[in-house]
């Protein structure tokens, strides 16, 4: 697959109390997993953050690039993702998935024909940071992000966006959990006790 990946550290965790990307998720960080599944499926592989420096040491053959834009959202991650891929299509997930695997990426790729975008959506929610983008979707953000408008989901309706339903991903015999949000220390915790 000629795909980019790029994992965005961006977010504030505010909820979370401190820099969540850097909790540790059986014994590793937990931005560290999302890397390690691109380098298995890809040779552009990014990682985005307000503060590149604070991630060393590096891991080998990833490009530790600065998100420049000076709101902290998912938007301005993505478009720093778009402006410095290898290749037009693009995969993003945030930092805080520890459970995403390349035989995921692999399956959602297979969507990835005639559209724009591919979005997974589980319990009616929209995954658009698990997601393939084209780079020019993720470019055309810019003019969001100048106007104030950082709602993704908003940003990518004139664009023709593949919703890959649940059932669709469970026959494929993917889990729930690989979706679990980390937004509390308590939902890391669970996460670490339950070897399921």
């Amino acid at each position: 697959m000629n795909i980019s990946y790029a994992v965005l550290s961006g977010g504030k965790a505010k909820r979370f109390g401190s820099d969540k990307t850097k909790a540790l998720y059986k014994g590793k960080p937990l931005y560290i997993y999302g890397l390690e599944t691109g380098l298995s499926i890809s040779s552009d592989v990014m990682h985005i953050s307000k503060d590149a420096e604070k991630y060393q040491p590096f891991l080998e053959n990833v490009r530790y690039l600065q998100d420049d834009l000076e709101e902290t959202c998912p938007m301005s991650g993505l478009i720093k993702a778009a402006q410095t891929a290898k290749y037009d299509d693009i995969f993003t997930v945030s930092a805080d998935a520890p459970l995403i695997s390349s035989e995921f990426v692999k399956f959602l790729y297979g969507y990835f024909k005639d559209c724009d975008g591919v979005i997974p959506v589980i319990n009616g929610k929209s995954y658009t940071l698990m997601s393939f983008y084209k780079r020019e979707v993720l470019l055309s953000m810019q003019d969001d992000y100048n106007n104030k408008n950082y709602k993704l989901i908003k940003s990518l309706e004139r664009f023709n966006i593949k919703k890959v339903c649940e059932e669709d991903i469970f026959a494929a015999g993917f889990k729930s959990r690989m979706f679990t949000n980390i937004n509390f220390q308590d939902d890391l915790d669970k996460l670490e006790a339950d070897n399921g």
